[in-house]
């Protein structure tokens, strides 16, 4: 395919910078199943197509492997990761683990604004159909209540993980359609119990969402 083909770009957005442009678009591309695992990603043939220096292609191919989209070969060529369930297995269980110590900081913490913004993305995430940019208000959304722990170490681990799990949460949205809705609809929930101060209904509801995905997974599987 070429890169960037049907990606979609806000008009109305801030200019990208060229690094930003790259990201974005092989982010998505690779989220919405565009670029599926084992393809390469040649810099200068990517730097042609998308009418940019080979230099941001390079910062955006390293920011994708930090993400753990991509893996960088000797040469320096991006090959798009498989999705490895069973990595996902082990994220969900040190997310669960976690969840309880990041639900009791971040409802200690969190604003009125923080609260206002997660319920503005919860919005556009109900209406959302374009996985790619799906997946990237879903990270800003959990990232908000992540940041509000106020706890350095542990928002750099969660931070980690949530976008680490971008490429299986927009994998079970082709596993299962319906997904989306019913993540939709627990961000709500989560909300609903922060403005409550209720952390035991937003740890239940936060236990349960970090394992949708794999529930995608494993019932396609099964099947």
């Amino acid at each position: 395919m070429t890169i960037g083909e049907g990606i979609r770009l806000s008009a109305s957005a801030p200019r990208l910078s060229a690094v930003d442009l790259v990201l974005d678009v092989l982010r998505t591309a690779i989220l919405r199943g565009e670029l599926p695992g084992g393809s390469r990603l040649v810099q200068t043939d990517i730097a042609t197509q998308l009418n940019v220096s080979t230099t941001p292609v390079r910062e955006a191919m390293r920011d994708l492997a930090s993400e753990g989209l991509i893996t960088l070969d000797a040469h320096r060529i991006g090959i798009v990761r498989e999705p490895d369930w069973d990595e996902m297995v082990e994220m969900v269980e040190i997310r669960q683990a976690l969840e309880a110590l990041a639900i009791n900081r971040a409802m200690e913490n969190i604003t009125d604004d923080e609260l206002t913004a997660a319920r503005t993305l919860a919005e556009e995430l109900s209406e959302e159909t374009h996985v790619g940019t799906w997946v990237d208000k879903n990270t800003r959304f959990h990232c908000i209540f992540h940041r509000a722990t106020h706890t350095r170490r542990l928002v750099n681990v969660l931070v980690a993980l949530e976008e680490g799990g971008g490429v299986f949460v927009a994998q079970a949205q082709h596993l299962d359609p319906a997904l989306r809705q019913r993540a939709a609809s627990e961000h709500f929930e989560l909300l609903d119990a922060f403005a409550n101060r209720d952390n035991e209904t937003a740890l239940r509801i936060q236990e349960g969402h970090v394992s949708l995905p794999l529930e995608a997974y494993e019932s396609r599987r099964a099947d």
